[in-house]
């Protein structure tokens, strides 16, 4: 059943009154992560924003050993897996958005995002949707209602799969994205070998209408790009992306590099990056009726899981203290890459995951280890630092003087091979002076 929660009353103070700046920082990453938005300042706020999420009870997909211990941040020290999708329905608004004849519920973009149990490392990792995989049985809702198993079948099949079981059952639209959901979730942990806590799901208008919010996104566009099917025809050079374009670069594949999926796979990452870097930019502080609008077009567009014995993304102030606890993250914190993955020898127009490479990605985002070879190397120096740091402070204080502090670690200027160590926000050219270089 959906539900559109009241707002709590009782909520912790810091999960009420977020300061603006971490605020900024959740509402980049809602839309890199898609965290959600939280609370501006005032309780009011709160029951606004709380109105406009549409959950959906998962109880029944979350592992039974997870248990709630701070109800502003149920998760507290302990790394979370959120599984993020791009619903491309034509219910509702977004038939007026994007016309055509496309009929059913899918799911073209899927992201698992990874955040560390230290809340210093987020991981994007998006999973073709042409990737051949084994679609198990899928239970869609706590009635018990499932659907069938198709192996070898395209990935993106699961969310249609759970979909159209929930519109045979008589599922309104919101039912029909929560057993899409439920099945795409029981799909990745079935083949990966990893544990989900929860999901958001984004739409057409939803998209549209954050990035408007936002005052449109600055992208640096390589080359000219005339793509039809998705409305979209850009000019090379410094851009500034609003909702319906930045819609169509995100949806674009024909008439853009070599119109594979995996190409705009590269570029819905960079554009993601960019808001990022938008958001992260953008003083919240002293322009609250922008910082109000992106809440509300932000909490209006999600779809959310929500649980009770675990992370609930249904809720805005177990939300705010989850943006609280991300609050001293930057955008060189947040990488994306795509899972290893190489032509399927009897189908070219479909993927198969390369082994050992996706396996060692999915064992260490289960084991909440960094996935590439630059965090790695980042999260060495930083330690490294942090002892140095540490025994500075030990001798300053046996001395009684000062040795001077231990600057950030500078990252590595070695260029990245993208396949292996994906980028980071921060890669991502956003200025027009970079561009035009």
């Amino acid at each position: 059943m959906t539900t559109n929660n009241a707002a709590e009353k009782g909520a912790p103070r810091h999960a009420r009154f977020l300061h603006t700046h971490g605020v900024a920082k959740v509402v980049g990453l809602v839309l890199v992560g898609a965290l959600a938005a939280v609370s501006s300042g005032a309780y009011a706020f709160v029951r606004h924003y709380q109105g406009n999420i549409d959950s959906n009870d998962t109880s029944f997909l979350v592992a039974k050993d997870k248990k709630s211990k701070d109800p502003s941040d149920p998760d507290a020290g302990h790394d979370l897996n959120i599984l993020i999708l791009g619903s491309d329905s034509r219910g509702g608004a977004n038939g007026s958005i994007v016309k055509d004849k496309n009929g059913g519920q899918r799911s073209d973009t899927t992201i698992v995002l990874h955040i560390s149990a230290d809340r210093k490392r987020m991981e994007a990792v998006s999973i073709p949707r042409d990737s051949l995989v084994d679609i198990p049985a899928c239970q869609i809702d706590s009635k018990g209602h499932s659907t069938g198993t198709s192996p070898h079948t395209m990935f993106n099949a699961a969310f249609s799969f759970g979909a159209d079981k929930a519109k045979a059952i008589g599922g309104d639209e919101s039912a029909q994205i929560a057993g899409g959901a439920a099945c795409t979730w029981q799909t990745v942990e079935s083949t990966t070998g990893i544990t989900l806590d929860g999901y958001i799901v984004l739409d057409f208008s939803g998209f549209e209408g954050m990035i408007n919010a936002l005052g449109g996104v600055p992208m640096c566009i390589p080359t000219d790009i005339d793509a039809p099917k998705a409305n979209l025809e850009l000019k090379a050079g410094y851009q500034t992306l609003r909702g319906k374009t930045a819609l169509g670069y995100a949806r674009a594949r024909e008439g853009v590099g070599d119109g594979s999926d995996l190409s705009r796979i590269k570029r819905q990452q960079e554009l993601m990056g960019a808001i990022s870097n938008k958001v992260f930019s953008q003083n919240f502080l002293t322009d609250s009726p922008k910082l109000l609008k992106f809440l509300d077009a932000a909490t209006k567009s999600l779809h959310t899981s929500k649980s009770d014995g675990g992370l609930n993304l249904g809720s805005i102030t177990s939300i705010a203290g989850l943006g609280l606890s991300l609050r001293h993250m930057s955008s060189s914190d947040v990488t994306f890459l795509t899972i290893p993955n190489g032509a399927d020898p009897t189908n070219r127009n479909r993927v198969v995951w390369s082994e050992p490479a996706a396996s060692e990605i999915w064992t260490k985002l289960a084991e909440d280890k960094p996935l590439t070879a630059a965090e790695e190397k980042a999260a060495k120096k930083a330690k490294a630092a942090s002892t140095a740091k540490a025994t500075s402070k030990s001798t300053s204080g046996s001395t009684g003087k000062s040795s001077g502090t231990t600057s950030k670690p500078s990252s590595s200027s070695t260029p990245k091979d993208r396949d292996k160590d994906g980028i980071t926000a921060a890669d991502v050219v956003s200025s027009k002076a970079a561009c035009t270089a």
